[in-house]
């Protein structure tokens, strides 16, 4: 049984987010939780494979769990569903851990779709949530990065850390030492100037090495 949490303050998209969940993983627990005081204290008990994480919650920014998820469970995959598309929601949500980000708007069966991808380490973003993050990468920085030639051993680590792999599964695949490949990943964020595994997907998209569809 998979388990996964949904953090959302109205009750009636918190069954919907948890009936989306059902329908891309049909044996997934989901445990409910409408404020973020009410998710803190949950997430420290249970090891959610997956939360569903609104950003706007009675007591909070829905950003301010995302650090105390990844001190507590690392592997766990934080997937931001919300309505803002603006960059001022989308990138500190990146930033701060986030491993994808789904609008609320988009057609259930899609978000059913980007959800499952999960299995095959794809980041749930919607559409035109992953256009900005390539706009984003469309000025200078990214003709620099055109001219970036990564390694064997880097376009590796990118592929696997795109395709959701954590340290341990990178290490065991590429017979390395789990500090040795967060040593490659450290250095590959920095030659993409990415900070998270969404933002780095993407950019594996956009150099031709995953294809995020």
């Amino acid at each position: 049984m998979i388990k996964t949490m949904v953090v959302e303050g109205v009750h009636e998209t918190s069954d919907w987010m948890a009936g989306l969940i059902a329908k891309a993983f049909p044996d997934a627990y989901t445990l409910k939780c409408h404020s973020l005081s009410e998710a803190a204290k949950r997430v420290k008990i249970i090891r959610p494979a997956l939360v569903l994480l609104d950003l706007n919650l009675p007591d909070g920014s829905g950003l301010s769990l995302i650090p105390l998820i990844r001190k507590q469970h690392l592997d766990t995959h934080v997937v931001i569903m919300t309505v803002f598309d603006d960059p001022e929601h989308l990138f500190p949500a990146l930033r701060a851990g986030a491993n994808g980000y789904l609008l609320k708007d988009q057609p259930e069966d899609l978000l059913i779709k980007q959800l499952h991808g999960l299995t095959k380490g794809f980041p749930p973003l919607s559409p035109s949530i992953t256009r900005k993050i390539l706009m984003h990468f469309s000025g200078s920085k990214v003709n620099k990065k055109s001219n970036i030639v990564l390694a064997k051993r880097d376009e590796e680590i990118l592929v696997l850390v795109s395709r959701g792999m954590n340290r341990s599964e990178i290490a065991e695949i590429l017979s390395l030492s789990p500090h040795t490949v967060a040593r490659y990943i450290k250095d590959v964020y920095k030659k993409l100037d990415v900070s998270s595994r969404a933002e780095a997907a993407v950019m594996a998209c956009r150099i031709g090495l995953i294809n995020l569809h």
